[in-house]
């Protein structure tokens, strides 16, 4: 066996102050959660309740984000489906002069008349680069929700679901053609 008698002086480097409990159960901890981060620490009743908002609005703009995601992917429709026809069918890789059709009633249009062009159609890399970073940040916060959710607290995940909800209402009022013919897929809030 060896002597520690040495270490005397070395001392683990310990907290003062309350430290984040980590649950892998269900509970309803108000005190001493840590939502993600050490840095975001719940200590009240009233941070528990500053946090849930944040999540909710966290939740809505999740929601908002990928509403935003399906409205420039159905403006990059058109304008291809625009530029097609201009072109007597042909596709073309050349940067459009406007991104916003002319008339926007034209964009429930779109689900029908898409399908109808010949074959895939290269984008832009402009394009390209903005539909992947959309998707990036998408993804990201998808999993920065995940990670709230597995703190296996109800409150926290109570205002994910509610976040989710208000978002499913502020931004999905629609229903396009390709969801009636089955070819549409709702991903709800899943990681991406």
């Amino acid at each position: 066996m060896e002597d520690h008698s040495g270490h005397k002086g070395h001392h683990m480097p310990m907290s003062d102050g309350p430290m984040c409990s980590m649950n892998m159960l269900w509970n309803s901890d108000i005190e001493n959660v840590c939502v993600v981060f050490s840095s975001w620490h719940i200590k009240s009743s009233f941070t528990m309740f500053l946090s849930c908002m944040a999540i909710i609005v966290i939740s809505v703009g999740y929601a908002s984000l990928n509403k935003y995601i399906h409205s420039y992917d159905k403006i990059l429709a058109y304008r291809l489906r625009h530029q097609q026809s201009a072109q007597g069918g042909q596709g073309s890789d050349a940067r459009p002069t406007n991104l916003i059709p002319p008339n926007p009633s034209s964009y429930g249009v779109i689900d029908s008349t898409v399908s109808k062009m010949n074959g895939p159609m290269k984008l832009p890399m402009g394009s390209r680069l903005i539909r992947a970073g959309l998707y990036a940040i998408s993804v990201a916060l998808s999993f920065w929700l995940m990670l709230v959710a597995m703190t296996y607290n109800t409150y926290l995940f109570g205002s994910i679901v509610i976040g989710a909800f208000a978002g499913h209402m502020l931004y999905e009022s629609e229903l396009g053609a390709s969801a009636l013919l089955g070819s549409g897929s709702s991903k709800g809030l899943a990681c991406h």
